[in-house]
């Protein structure tokens, strides 16, 4: 069990308002392995078109003190609806900047609940696969 919980992180759900205009930009709260919390500031890309993005992104989690960058691509299947669905795949370097830097794997998926034009909240959920411990 420690072994899976070695190579697969954790759940990670980010919940907040941010914009979604073409290179729109973010802001979250994140909470990691249900007790590490942290803010997230992130920036979306479109890549040609409502359903191809890359999502950029920074957390710096309180708890221990390090920082996690993700970047990851959505593949938005329903871009038309109000409640917009995207499965996910990225990397993710997390460091403290002193003691470890670990490379890892994102999959997951999110959605997005447009609340104007151009303003929508979002929850994602990712597994994060390394070898953080």
């Amino acid at each position: 069990m420690k072994a899976l919980k070695k190579r697969v992180l954790s759940l990670l759900i980010v919940l907040t308002g941010t914009p979604v205009m073409a290179g729109g930009w973010g802001l979250g709260a994140s909470i990691f392995d249900w007790g590490y919390f942290g803010v997230q500031g992130r920036k979306t890309f479109n890549l040609g078109g409502d359903i191809s993005q890359i999502t950029t992104a920074a957390t710096f989690y309180f708890d221990n003190t390090w920082m996690a960058f993700d970047a990851d691509y959505h593949f938005v299947i329903n871009p038309q609806n109000p409640s917009r669905f995207y499965p996910l795949v990225g990397i993710e370097l997390s460091t403290d900047f002193s003691d470890f830097t670990e490379f890892g794997i994102n999959l997951g998926g999110g959605m997005d609940f447009m609340l104007t034009e151009k303003l929508a909240a979002y929850v994602e959920a990712k597994f994060v696969i390394s070898d953080l411990d």
